[in-house]
């Protein structure tokens, strides 16, 4: 065979190539598989999401505009746009992952939030997430419409990892995970909350940060300490995982000390048991879309 049939066969075995490719593109069944992911969205959120518009994001990704997620006892989050994209490189592998990038809607003069994660799958005949890593950071709480949360700028950094359970998992449970979790609130503006016959006055703190350590599917709270100009705050507890998210159980107990200021605010609502160096303990419990609070 001479160098020019060389050349010939190659050429035409690359057009077979590109034309296969070409075809697969234009006939793969992108509509269900949009659909598919924000329904796996849906089910392991616990939300209810929409999407106004989808786009393909070449050359092997999918973007989604103004997303609404809402459940029945949580705030609407509006996600402005997602974007999901195969990384190219794991075509090759037998783990398949993916990039994810998406900007949560601030309102009109709010920051917009940033969410860059990196995730990978099973596998492609299996595509549940086994390792899951990102930062969140920019998010406006008060915009989220979280109940008694006035103001408060949310970043978080995550590594989570999936294991394979012994045997079948029952209804509610989740998959056996490990993770860390670093969460810190910047400029945290709590509303009065009735307390009874009394109300608790707003609360002020200017950082709030956490530390969440998982193992199978129960979580314990490491870090919870905040400082600002009404007082200290420090907890810990657990936080047992649940299916859908809303519904993991939280336990978690808090010491207050309370500045004078907030003291003599507090005083005036009726809040007698605000005083200065005097240890408040608050406990948290119940599911987390329907806490119950107790002094």
């Amino acid at each position: 065979m001479v160098w020019s049939d060389v050349k010939a066969f190659a050429s035409w075995t690359l057009c077979g190539v590109a034309l296969v490719i070409v075809c697969v593109l234009a006939t793969f069944p992108y509509e269900q598989l949009q659909a598919r992911v924000l329904a796996e969205l849906s089910r392991g959120s616990g939300l209810a999401v929409s999407a106004a518009q989808w786009s393909l994001a070449w050359p092997l990704g999918l973007e989604w505009r103004e997303l609404a997620l809402t459940g029945p006892h949580g705030p609407r989050l509006q996600v402005a746009r997602l974007l999901i994209s195969l990384l190219p490189g794991s075509l090759l592998e037998g783990r398949p992952s993916v990039a994810v990038k998406a900007e949560i809607s601030g309102g009109a003069n709010g920051p917009r939030g940033q969410l860059t994660s990196r995730g990978i799958l099973r596998s492609w005949s299996r595509p549940a997430l086994v390792h899951l890593t990102g930062t969140l950071e920019q998010v406006d709480l008060g915009r989220l419409g979280v109940p008694a949360l006035k103001r408060g700028l949310l970043r978080v950094e995550l590594d989570q990892r999936w294991r394979e359970p012994e045997g079948p998992v029952s209804a509610g449970h989740v998959r056996p995970t490990d993770g860390r979790w670093q969460v810190e609130v910047a400029e945290v503006q709590l509303e009065a909350v009735p307390l009874g016959p009394v109300t608790l006055p707003s609360v002020g703190l200017s950082t709030l940060k956490g530390r969440l350590e998982c193992r199978e599917a129960a979580c314990r709270v490491e870090l919870l300490e905040g400082r600002g100009p009404d007082g200290t705050l420090n907890g810990s507890g657990t936080l047992v995982l649940r299916t859908p998210l809303p519904q993991s159980e939280l336990t978690l107990s808090v010491t207050i000390v309370v500045s004078p200021e907030f003291a003599l605010r507090a005083s005036a609502a009726g809040f007698a048991l605000a005083s200065p160096g005097l240890p408040i303990n608050v406990t948290l419990k119940g599911p987390v879309s329907n806490l119950q609070l107790a002094l």
